[in-house]
Protein backbone atom coordinates (compact mmCIF):
# COMPACT_ATOMS: atom_id res chain seq x y z
CA UNK A 1 0.00 0.00 0.00
CA UNK A 2 1.43 3.39 -1.02
CA UNK A 3 1.80 6.43 1.19
CA UNK A 4 -1.04 7.97 -0.82
CA UNK A 5 -3.42 5.21 0.32
CA UNK A 6 -2.39 4.45 3.89
CA UNK A 7 -3.83 7.66 5.32
CA UNK A 8 -7.30 6.94 3.90
CA UNK A 9 -7.67 3.87 6.09
CA UNK A 10 -10.36 3.78 8.73
CA UNK A 11 -9.86 1.62 11.78
CA UNK A 12 -13.59 1.03 12.11
CA UNK A 13 -15.00 0.73 15.60
CA UNK A 14 -12.02 -0.27 17.69
CA UNK A 15 -10.51 0.52 21.07
CA UNK A 16 -7.48 -0.04 23.27
CA UNK A 17 -6.30 0.60 26.83
CA UNK A 18 -2.78 0.57 28.23
CA UNK A 19 0.25 2.65 29.12
CA UNK A 20 0.58 6.01 27.36
CA UNK A 21 2.72 5.42 24.28
CA UNK A 22 3.81 8.51 22.32
CA UNK A 23 3.73 8.31 18.52
CA UNK A 24 6.98 8.75 16.61
CA UNK A 25 5.22 9.98 13.47
CA UNK A 26 1.90 11.55 12.60
CA UNK A 27 -0.85 9.67 10.80
CA UNK A 28 -4.50 10.17 9.87
CA UNK A 29 -7.62 8.04 9.53
CA UNK A 30 -11.26 8.81 8.80
CA UNK A 31 -12.62 8.28 12.30
CA UNK A 32 -13.68 10.24 15.33
CA UNK A 33 -11.05 9.43 17.95
CA UNK A 34 -12.00 9.50 21.63
CA UNK A 35 -9.28 9.68 24.29
CA UNK A 36 -9.27 9.49 28.06
CA UNK A 37 -6.26 9.25 30.38
CA UNK A 38 -5.20 9.73 33.98
CA UNK A 39 -2.52 12.22 32.85
CA UNK A 40 -2.57 15.18 30.47
CA UNK A 41 -2.10 14.06 26.86
CA UNK A 42 -0.25 16.41 24.51
CA UNK A 43 -1.34 15.88 20.91
CA UNK A 44 0.03 17.67 17.85
CA UNK A 45 -2.95 17.97 15.49
CA UNK A 46 -2.63 19.92 12.24
CA UNK A 47 0.80 20.96 13.45
CA UNK A 48 -0.66 22.65 16.54
CA UNK A 49 -0.39 21.52 20.15
CA UNK A 50 -3.52 20.49 22.03
CA UNK A 51 -3.46 19.37 25.66
CA UNK A 52 -6.20 16.85 26.46
CA UNK A 53 -6.74 17.25 30.22
CA UNK A 54 -6.45 14.30 32.56
CA UNK A 55 -9.77 13.00 33.81
CA UNK A 56 -11.80 14.21 30.82
CA UNK A 57 -13.03 12.52 27.67
CA UNK A 58 -11.75 14.30 24.54
CA UNK A 59 -12.82 13.88 20.91
CA UNK A 60 -11.26 14.97 17.61
CA UNK A 61 -11.58 14.13 13.91
CA UNK A 62 -8.59 11.91 13.19
CA UNK A 63 -8.65 12.61 9.44
CA UNK A 64 -6.30 15.47 10.32
CA UNK A 65 -2.61 14.49 10.77
CA UNK A 66 -1.98 13.92 14.46
CA UNK A 67 0.49 12.34 16.86
CA UNK A 68 0.73 11.90 20.61
CA UNK A 69 3.77 13.90 21.72
CA UNK A 70 6.53 12.51 23.91
CA UNK A 71 5.90 15.31 26.41
CA UNK A 72 2.76 13.47 27.59
CA UNK A 73 3.12 12.15 31.10
CA UNK A 74 3.58 8.53 32.10
CA UNK A 75 0.18 7.09 32.85
CA UNK A 76 -2.62 5.05 31.37
CA UNK A 77 -4.65 5.93 28.32
CA UNK A 78 -7.72 4.54 26.54
CA UNK A 79 -8.93 5.37 23.04
CA UNK A 80 -11.90 4.50 20.86
CA UNK A 81 -12.24 5.05 17.10
CA UNK A 82 -15.63 5.51 15.42
CA UNK A 83 -16.00 6.08 11.65
CA UNK A 84 -17.59 9.46 11.06
CA UNK A 85 -20.31 7.91 8.89
CA UNK A 86 -21.21 5.52 11.73
CA UNK A 87 -21.38 8.40 14.21
CA UNK A 88 -23.86 10.19 11.96
CA UNK A 89 -25.98 7.07 11.64
CA UNK A 90 -26.09 6.96 15.44
CA UNK A 91 -27.63 10.45 15.50
CA UNK A 92 -24.87 12.38 17.24
CA UNK A 93 -25.61 16.12 17.49
CA UNK A 94 -25.01 17.98 14.24
CA UNK A 95 -23.24 20.78 16.13
CA UNK A 96 -20.69 18.31 17.50
CA UNK A 97 -20.06 16.70 14.11
CA UNK A 98 -19.64 20.09 12.42
CA UNK A 99 -17.15 21.30 15.02
CA UNK A 100 -15.13 18.10 14.81
CA UNK A 101 -14.95 18.29 11.02
CA UNK A 102 -13.77 21.89 11.32
CA UNK A 103 -10.83 20.73 13.43
CA UNK A 104 -11.95 21.45 16.99
CA UNK A 105 -10.84 19.21 19.84
CA UNK A 106 -13.86 18.77 22.11
CA UNK A 107 -13.77 17.85 25.80
CA UNK A 108 -16.69 16.61 27.87
CA UNK A 109 -17.84 18.67 30.81
CA UNK A 110 -17.31 17.20 34.26
CA UNK A 111 -20.03 19.20 36.03
CA UNK A 112 -22.95 17.31 34.50
CA UNK A 113 -24.63 14.18 35.92
CA UNK A 114 -24.07 12.36 32.60
CA UNK A 115 -20.31 12.82 32.83
CA UNK A 116 -19.69 12.41 36.56
CA UNK A 117 -16.77 10.03 37.05
CA UNK A 118 -16.58 9.61 33.28
CA UNK A 119 -12.83 9.23 32.86
CA UNK A 120 -12.32 6.35 35.27
CA UNK A 121 -15.57 4.66 34.26
CA UNK A 122 -14.96 4.89 30.51
CA UNK A 123 -11.34 3.76 30.76
CA UNK A 124 -12.47 0.60 32.52
CA UNK A 125 -15.17 0.02 29.92
CA UNK A 126 -12.74 0.51 27.02
CA UNK A 127 -10.57 -2.30 28.37
CA UNK A 128 -13.59 -4.59 28.40
CA UNK A 129 -14.76 -3.50 24.94
CA UNK A 130 -11.30 -4.24 23.61
CA UNK A 131 -11.54 -7.83 24.81
CA UNK A 132 -15.11 -8.24 23.55
CA UNK A 133 -14.48 -6.78 20.08
CA UNK A 134 -11.58 -9.17 19.53
CA UNK A 135 -13.06 -12.19 21.29
CA UNK A 136 -12.37 -15.37 19.34
CA UNK A 137 -14.29 -17.70 21.64
CA UNK A 138 -17.60 -19.50 21.11
CA UNK A 139 -19.63 -16.43 22.10
CA UNK A 140 -17.61 -13.96 20.02
CA UNK A 141 -20.58 -12.73 17.95
CA UNK A 142 -22.68 -11.96 21.02
CA UNK A 143 -19.75 -10.28 22.79
CA UNK A 144 -19.07 -8.05 19.80
CA UNK A 145 -22.73 -7.11 19.37
CA UNK A 146 -23.04 -6.12 23.03
CA UNK A 147 -19.80 -4.10 22.88
CA UNK A 148 -20.99 -2.22 19.79
CA UNK A 149 -24.29 -1.32 21.45
CA UNK A 150 -22.48 -0.04 24.53
CA UNK A 151 -20.03 1.99 22.43
CA UNK A 152 -22.96 3.60 20.58
CA UNK A 153 -24.55 4.56 23.91
CA UNK A 154 -21.23 5.88 25.21
CA UNK A 155 -20.66 7.94 22.05
CA UNK A 156 -24.04 9.60 22.57
CA UNK A 157 -23.14 10.37 26.17
CA UNK A 158 -19.78 11.86 25.17
CA UNK A 159 -21.31 13.96 22.39
CA UNK A 160 -24.17 15.33 24.49
CA UNK A 161 -21.86 16.40 27.34
CA UNK A 162 -19.29 18.48 25.42
CA UNK A 163 -19.40 22.23 25.79
CA UNK A 164 -21.66 23.96 23.30
CA UNK A 165 -20.41 26.97 21.36
CA UNK A 166 -22.28 29.25 23.77
CA UNK A 167 -20.51 27.70 26.78
CA UNK A 168 -23.45 25.49 27.75
CA UNK A 169 -23.64 21.76 27.13
CA UNK A 170 -25.00 20.68 23.75
CA UNK A 171 -27.92 19.31 25.74
CA UNK A 172 -31.23 18.65 24.06
CA UNK A 173 -30.55 20.03 20.59
CA UNK A 174 -32.79 18.32 18.01
CA UNK A 175 -31.36 15.29 16.26
CA UNK A 176 -31.37 15.53 12.47
CA UNK A 177 -32.19 12.63 10.17
CA UNK A 178 -28.71 11.21 9.52
CA UNK A 179 -29.03 7.80 7.86
CA UNK A 180 -28.51 9.15 4.35
CA UNK A 181 -25.92 11.65 5.56
CA UNK A 182 -23.76 8.84 6.92
CA UNK A 183 -23.82 7.10 3.55
CA UNK A 184 -22.89 10.37 1.84
CA UNK A 185 -19.99 10.92 4.27
CA UNK A 186 -18.65 7.44 3.54
CA UNK A 187 -18.94 8.01 -0.21
CA UNK A 188 -17.19 11.38 -0.05
CA UNK A 189 -14.36 10.04 2.12
CA UNK A 190 -13.78 7.24 -0.38
CA UNK A 191 -13.91 9.47 -3.47
CA UNK A 192 -12.49 12.77 -2.17
CA UNK A 193 -9.52 12.62 -4.54
CA UNK A 194 -11.75 12.20 -7.58
CA UNK A 195 -13.91 14.68 -9.48
CA UNK A 196 -17.04 14.29 -7.34
CA UNK A 197 -20.22 16.24 -8.06
CA UNK A 198 -23.35 16.86 -6.01
CA UNK A 199 -25.25 14.72 -8.52
CA UNK A 200 -22.84 11.82 -7.90
CA UNK A 201 -23.35 12.01 -4.14
CA UNK A 202 -27.14 12.26 -4.44
CA UNK A 203 -27.27 9.35 -6.88
CA UNK A 204 -25.32 7.21 -4.44
CA UNK A 205 -28.13 7.55 -1.87
CA UNK A 206 -30.94 7.59 -4.48
CA UNK A 207 -32.18 11.07 -3.59
CA UNK A 208 -32.86 14.25 -5.52
CA UNK A 209 -29.69 16.41 -5.40
CA UNK A 210 -31.35 19.35 -3.68
CA UNK A 211 -32.96 17.18 -1.02
CA UNK A 212 -29.75 15.21 -0.50
CA UNK A 213 -27.78 18.42 0.05
CA UNK A 214 -30.39 19.71 2.51
CA UNK A 215 -30.17 16.49 4.54
CA UNK A 216 -26.38 16.61 4.50
CA UNK A 217 -26.15 20.18 5.71
CA UNK A 218 -28.76 19.59 8.40
CA UNK A 219 -26.84 16.59 9.73
CA UNK A 220 -23.23 17.74 9.36
CA UNK A 221 -23.62 21.51 9.63
CA UNK A 222 -21.67 22.26 6.44
CA UNK A 223 -22.23 21.75 2.73
CA UNK A 224 -20.99 18.81 0.70
CA UNK A 225 -18.45 21.09 -0.98
CA UNK A 226 -17.11 22.30 2.36
CA UNK A 227 -16.79 18.75 3.68
CA UNK A 228 -15.05 17.64 0.49
CA UNK A 229 -12.59 20.50 0.86
CA UNK A 230 -11.90 19.50 4.48
CA UNK A 231 -11.08 15.95 3.34
CA UNK A 232 -8.82 17.17 0.56
CA UNK A 233 -6.94 19.63 2.75
CA UNK A 234 -6.39 16.92 5.39
CA UNK A 235 -5.01 14.61 2.69
CA UNK A 236 -2.78 17.39 1.37
CA UNK A 237 -1.43 17.99 4.87
CA UNK A 238 -0.39 14.36 5.15
CA UNK A 239 1.26 14.36 1.73
CA UNK A 240 3.18 17.50 2.64
CA UNK A 241 4.53 15.72 5.73
CA UNK A 242 5.09 12.23 4.37
CA UNK A 243 6.27 12.72 0.78
CA UNK A 244 8.67 14.85 -1.25
CA UNK A 245 6.02 15.74 -3.83
CA UNK A 246 6.28 19.34 -5.04
CA UNK A 247 3.54 21.51 -3.55
CA UNK A 248 1.56 21.80 -6.83
CA UNK A 249 1.57 18.00 -7.22
CA UNK A 250 0.30 17.65 -3.65
CA UNK A 251 -2.74 19.74 -4.51
CA UNK A 252 -3.66 17.66 -7.53
CA UNK A 253 -2.98 14.36 -5.69
CA UNK A 254 -5.33 15.48 -2.89
CA UNK A 255 -8.16 16.04 -5.39
CA UNK A 256 -8.06 19.77 -6.10
CA UNK A 257 -8.65 20.61 -9.75
CA UNK A 258 -6.72 23.89 -9.84
CA UNK A 259 -3.76 25.35 -7.97
CA UNK A 260 -5.67 28.53 -7.14
CA UNK A 261 -8.41 26.48 -5.47
CA UNK A 262 -5.83 24.44 -3.56
CA UNK A 263 -3.94 27.47 -2.23
CA UNK A 264 -7.16 29.30 -1.37
CA UNK A 265 -8.76 26.40 0.53
CA UNK A 266 -5.53 25.43 2.29
CA UNK A 267 -4.81 28.99 3.35
CA UNK A 268 -8.30 29.58 4.68
CA UNK A 269 -8.40 26.32 6.66
CA UNK A 270 -4.79 26.23 7.92
CA UNK A 271 -3.91 29.91 8.16
CA UNK A 272 -0.75 29.50 6.09
CA UNK A 273 0.37 28.36 2.66
CA UNK A 274 1.09 24.67 1.91
CA UNK A 275 4.81 25.42 1.61
CA UNK A 276 4.91 27.26 4.95
CA UNK A 277 2.99 24.40 6.59
CA UNK A 278 5.54 21.86 5.31
CA UNK A 279 8.54 23.92 6.42
CA UNK A 280 7.14 24.68 9.87
CA UNK A 281 6.34 21.10 10.76
CA UNK A 282 9.51 19.61 9.32
CA UNK A 283 11.59 22.10 11.24
CA UNK A 284 9.70 21.09 14.40
CA UNK A 285 10.72 17.43 14.11
CA UNK A 286 9.51 14.11 12.70
CA UNK A 287 5.86 14.18 11.75
CA UNK A 288 5.58 11.96 8.71
CA UNK A 289 3.23 9.08 8.08
CA UNK A 290 3.90 6.08 10.28
CA UNK A 291 2.84 3.76 13.05
CA UNK A 292 0.48 5.01 15.69
CA UNK A 293 1.04 3.40 19.06
CA UNK A 294 3.49 0.55 19.28
CA UNK A 295 1.84 -2.51 20.76
CA UNK A 296 -1.58 -0.94 20.82
CA UNK A 297 -3.14 -3.22 18.23
CA UNK A 298 -4.17 -6.77 17.81
CA UNK A 299 -1.88 -8.93 15.59
CA UNK A 300 -4.48 -8.90 12.83
CA UNK A 301 -4.62 -5.11 12.43
CA UNK A 302 -1.87 -2.73 11.42
CA UNK A 303 -2.27 1.00 11.85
Amino acid sequence: MSAHDVDRHTFGIDCWRGAVQPMVRAHRHDDIEVNVADVDLTYVIDGRTHVLPAGSVSLFWAARPHRLDASSGAGRQAWVTIPLARALAWGLPGEVVRRLVHGEVLTTRTDLPLSAGAAEEWAERVGRWQRELHDAGPHAEVSRRVALMEIEAAASRWAWTVDGEDGDAVGDAPRPATGHAGAMIAYLSEHARHDVTVADVAAHVHLHPQYAMTLFRRAVGITVGEYLAQCRVAHAQQLLLSTELPVPDVGFAAGFRSLSQFYDRFGRMCGESPGAYRRRLREAGPAGLGEARTGALTPTRAR
